[in-house]
């Protein structure tokens, strides 16, 4: 018969798991278990670096699909809802496409930006984003805020994160790697 020696988690794990518990009951947040679960498949990853980069990846879907699921930036023909507003008030006449991925001063488009896809990179930087339209509107979006992700970051990585743009994931979790 073999037996299995079950995994304990170190007790920073240990403290991640506890504070994210806390925090979910705290903010009355429906169907903990799953959620808890989802931090649970997070500690199983030994190795940091995997770890972090599995973390990420759950962070870009979960922005992904936030953007995606509330239609946030409102396109439509490729032109997000604030500069059409602007365009009908006039202040603006030029219909530049893409939103934010579209750069200002060089009058070009984002290179990962692909017609009809999407970004071809995880950048979370970029998907936090928002720029000061859709503040005002209440929308705003940091690492920190998000449930699973809450616990396993510094500052200085959460900034470095956010403020990071048009880079890939690898050097973004080198850079992660770096401000531990």
């Amino acid at each position: 018969m073999v037996v299995f020696k079950e995994k304990t988690r170190t007790k920073k794990d240990e403290k991640i798991y506890q504070k994210t518990k806390r925090y979910l009951e705290k903010k009355q947040v429906d169907h903990i278990q799953e959620k808890m679960k989802i931090i649970e498949r997070i500690l199983e990853k030994e190795d940091i670096e995997e770890r972090y980069s599995y973390l990420y990846d759950l962070i870009c879907d979960y922005l992904d699909r936030e953007f995606r699921e509330k239609n946030i930036c409102g396109f439509d023909c490729g032109i997000c809802k604030r500069r059409k507003d602007m365009i009908e008030r006039k202040v603006l006449k030029d219909t530049y496409e893409n939103g934010c991925c579209h750069g200002y001063l060089k009058g070009k488009t984002c290179q990962y930006l692909e017609p009809g896809k999407g970004c071809k990179i995880k950048n979370i930087g970029c998907k936090t984003f928002t720029c000061f339209y859709l503040r005002k509107q209440g929308y705003r979006y940091h690492v920190k805020d998000i449930y699973f992700a809450r616990y396993f970051f510094n500052p200085r990585q959460l900034f470095y994160m956010e403020n990071t743009f048009f880079v890939d994931k690898p050097i973004i979790l080198e850079g992660i790697m770096k401000r531990r």
